[in-house]
């Protein structure tokens, strides 16, 4: 979570008392009260990376395991997965494996799984990370769902378009605190002035992406990266074919496509994390390997806390040059804006602090090409705007820089143009 916040709730049971920071839903006796296996009859929960709430390896069972949990009769469970799979269209979901799925269908059953408690209250962290329109679209379906049922909905979420007509009260945060609360209406009739100035992210529908960023030719620039005829696999299915692609040293390059699609899958195969099953990849007019492709590449996982291993930002960056002069460290982390942080351990930092280290520790390694995936899910507009800041001074110093986004805001602002991956129909074995 970075420095704003909005949530976004259906105010029917909850009630604030500011000086305490406590909540109680009417009704009822105080949650806070209650013991843990008590409250989970009442709230169920979504969190922003779905994959840290699963516990089962197929998604009829992750479904159903909270209602396992609570001890209720096999009757009563069927009845309830029986009716969840039928309102939210799950039948292509339910037989196939966790690990087969992708953002959007993880997404999903998290949402299943919620909603087949029939719990009161739904809270919800960032549920639109990392989706394409069309999964937000469903997601808000499910939502619209809930809300007729006469729950309580309560989302926390930077990208707030998409829920426009379905709040109805909207609290701002700041330093863990709600500072500011307004009715839906006032909400969205903002100022595009007044949002950025409270660091919020753009309050109307985005729709594709435009057709400028799509068909813009690549520029004439020393060719850094060229792909020819790749094919890629993703647990031995095929997700993309023939695929064409170059690029030159200070390009910022927006990969974008529907969730499955594999664009993360492109960026492990250009950075060598994973094999390519055909197709040559050519880095400065050379075919690379994967081993040399290591060497040249770095890449800001989703996940950044899987990336991070030393004991204080300082070291990180010293991770991958130990041999670098300190001063150049501090030169390079000051343009990150992370000075005031040398010393702390990198995972004491916020969401997109830890991606500007990963960044920096890239330009202290002197790598060639920085590949990032979803960099700006769960930032506000401050954020957004300070990694679209830094990225662009890589691309100034040469770097080339791959971006896979589903952000359009971020990709109008930072990007130089955008490489569509076009989602296979019925994705072919190996």
């Amino acid at each position: 979570m970075e420095d704003e916040r909005v949530i976004t709730f259906k105010e029917v049971s909850f009630q604030y008392e500011k000086d305490e920071g406590q909540r109680e839903e009417s009704g009822i006796r105080d949650m806070a009260e209650m013991p843990l296996y008590e409250r989970a009859g009442y709230v169920a929960s979504v969190f922003q990376n779905p994959k840290s709430q699963f516990f089962n390896t197929d998604a009829e069972s992750e479904i159903v395991y909270g209602l396992e949990n609570r001890g209720l009769l096999v009757e009563e469970i069927d009845r309830r997965l029986e009716r969840t799979v039928k309102e939210l269209h799950l039948e292509q979901l339910c037989t196939k494996s966790m690990f087969a799925l992708y953002g959007g269908e993880k997404q999903r059953i998290a949402f299943a799984s919620a909603f087949i408690t029939d719990a009161p209250v739904v809270v919800l962290d960032e549920p639109s990370a990392n989706l394409d329109a069309e999964a937000v679209r469903n997601i808000r379906g499910i939502l619209e769902k809930i809300k007729r049922q006469g729950k309580t909905i309560l989302i926390a979420e930077h990208r707030v378009a998409y829920l426009k007509g379905l709040a109805d009260t909207v609290c701002f945060m700041e330093e863990g605190r709600i500072r500011r609360k307004y009715t839906a209406e006032e909400f969205y009739a903002f100022s595009d002035e007044k949002r950025r100035a409270m660091g919020l992210r753009c309050l109307m529908e985005e729709g594709g992406f435009p057709d400028s960023l799509l068909k813009r030719d690549v520029p004439k620039r020393e060719t850094v990266l060229e792909i020819k005829d790749l094919t890629l696999a993703y647990k031995k299915q095929i997700v993309q074919e023939h695929l064409l692609f170059r690029a030159s040293a200070g390009e910022i390059v927006g990969i974008t496509g529907r969730n499955g699609s594999g664009k993360t899958t492109f960026l492990r195969a250009v950075s060598g994390l994973a094999a390519v099953k055909c197709g040559s990849i050519l880095i400065n007019g050379k075919k690379t390997g994967r081993r040399k492709r290591r060497k040249l590449c770095a890449m800001v996982m989703q996940d950044v806390n899987y990336q991070l291993f030393s004991d204080c930002v300082e070291n990180e960056c010293l991770l991958g040059n130990p041999g670098a002069a300190r001063e150049k460290v501090k030169d390079i982390l000051s343009e990150m804006g992370l000075s005031d942080c040398l010393m702390r351990h990198p995972q004491s930092l916020s969401g997109g602090q830890k991606q500007r280290l990963v960044m920096a520790a890239a330009c202290v390694a002197q790598k060639q090409l920085l590949l990032l995936d979803e960099p700006t899910s769960g930032l506000d507009y401050r954020s957004m705007q300070a990694a679209g800041r830094a990225l662009k001074r890589l691309a100034q110093k040469g770097m080339l820089i791959l971006v896979v986004t589903h952000d359009r805001e971020f990709a109008e602002t930072v990007c130089d143009r955008l490489f569509f991956l076009e989602k296979r129909r019925e994705p072919a074995d190996c």
